[in-house]
């Protein structure tokens, strides 16, 4: 029996850098949101305050608040609490990075758009306004967008998040629920994350979703039978409205991995492909491994089991894992082509 070996796989697995941090930054109640993500960026006021002004501050955080706020006390000496917007325009330009994450809500948190930072801060010299652009800040950060939804699609702890009524808000203590919102297979810390969409709007019946426990029942026994080493405990965190999510963590890695690709296979995702005769399976490797074992050699209850819940809790297969599908049916493509 052939030893599947998981390690070009679980290298394709993306992996986020754990040092990023995560910002949600206000659009002045809303009124800039689609402004921001039509136009790919994020921006702070106090436009008298230049890009120039703040790249000749002293290299000192504390040195540089003090000389700011002579500047800014100079340029807006009605603003008796410079404080405040010292340590904001300091944040923006000093502390958020490239690669972070931000959110941005829309007027009342109704919408949420979550993206990347992309670049260092550059100054819109001659803002373009219209009817459609009403945003004039002039200090600004290219922002790649990933994800857009309505809040209440968000976890409950998430939401908890749009409670701060700073201008911008260090939001990393809820960094593990962002990640899994906008990523659904990913490796962070060491840890293997997958994240299972629930998109049923019906009740979630208790059977339903225990039957999900036939998905690692058969990888059980797949291992045992395919000389596979996979041992390992997972954990899961479930955001229990429905629709949902079920995140499953775990530090081994081609336990959850293969979790994914069961998945899939179940769901009909992509582990196979059609020949004029039909349905051809993999005759080798991973793939062919699980479409062999599923179609000869598992439990068929479990099976069925496991198809049921995935059809009735509507379960959508992880796009992340679609690069590692695809590389699995080009090496079959090439196996076949030979």
């Amino acid at each position: 029996m052939e030893y599947l070996d998981f390690t070009s796989l679980i290298e394709d697995i993306k992996s986020l850098n754990n040092q990023q941090n995560y910002w949600m930054v206000r659009t002045m109640g809303g009124a800039y949101y689609r402004e921001f993500v039509r136009g790919g960026y994020i921006a702070v006021g106090y436009n008298n305050i230049t890009l120039a002004d703040l790249n000749h501050l002293p290299e000192s955080d504390n040195l540089a608040k003090e000389a700011l706020k002579i500047k800014f006390n100079n340029q807006y000496p009605d603003i008796r609490n410079s404080g405040y917007p010292v340590a904001q325009i300091l944040r923006f330009s000093r502390e958020i990075k490239e690669g972070d994450v931000v959110i941005i809500p829309s007027t009342g948190a109704s919408h949420v758009a979550i993206g990347i930072v992309v670049g260092e801060m550059y100054e819109e010299i001659h803002p373009f306004l219209d009817d459609e652009h009403h945003c004039d800040f002039k200090k600004r950060r290219s922002i790649s967008w990933r994800h857009a939804c309505r809040k209440e699609s968000l976890p409950p702890t998430l939401q908890l998040m749009f409670n701060s009524r700073h201008i911008l808000s260090d939001v990393k203590g809820y960094a593990s629920y962002i990640d899994s919102v906008i990523h659904d297979c990913y490796v962070k810390e060491d840890i293997m994350h997958l994240v299972l969409k629930i998109r049923a709007k019906h009740e979630v019946s208790l059977e339903d979703f225990c039957d999900l426990k036939a998905i690692s029942s058969l990888i059980e026994d797949f291992c045992q039978k395919y000389q596979t080493e996979c041992r390992g405990t997972l954990t899961m965190k479930i955001q229990m409205e429905s629709p949902g999510w079920l995140r499953l963590s775990t530090k081994t890695l081609g336990l959850l991995l293969l979790f994914g690709l069961f998945t899939i296979a179940i769901t009909g995702g992509g582990l196979r492909y059609k020949t004029d005769e039909g349905l051809e399976l993999y005759t080798t490797g991973i793939g062919g491994a699980i479409n062999d074992y599923l179609d000869r050699k598992a439990d068929r209850e479990l099976v069925k089991a496991a198809a049921r819940a995935m059809d009735s809790l509507k379960i959508k297969a992880p796009e992340d894992m679609l690069p590692i599908i695809e590389i699995l049916n080009a090496k079959n493509k090439g196996r076949r082509d030979y």
